[in-house]
């Protein structure tokens, strides 16, 4: 029981580190960096993501 729900959270946290990696990548900025705020911090990471603006926005 122990270790199906650890690789069930692996499982959530890497699915949302790559969901994150994806919004980041469509606002310009760093792959890398959104898949780790997606994988650390789960849901708020994808809080965090989607209330980022655009990095092509912000340099204007």
């Amino acid at each position: 029981m122990t270790s199906s729900l650890f690789f069930l959270s692996l499982a959530m946290a890497v699915g949302f580190g790559a969901w994150c990696a994806y919004i980041f990548e469509r606002k310009g900025r760093d792959r890398r960096a959104g898949f780790w705020v997606g994988f650390l911090f789960g849901v708020f990471g994808l809080l965090i993501a989607s209330l980022l603006s655009s990095k092509k926005d912000s340099q204007s």
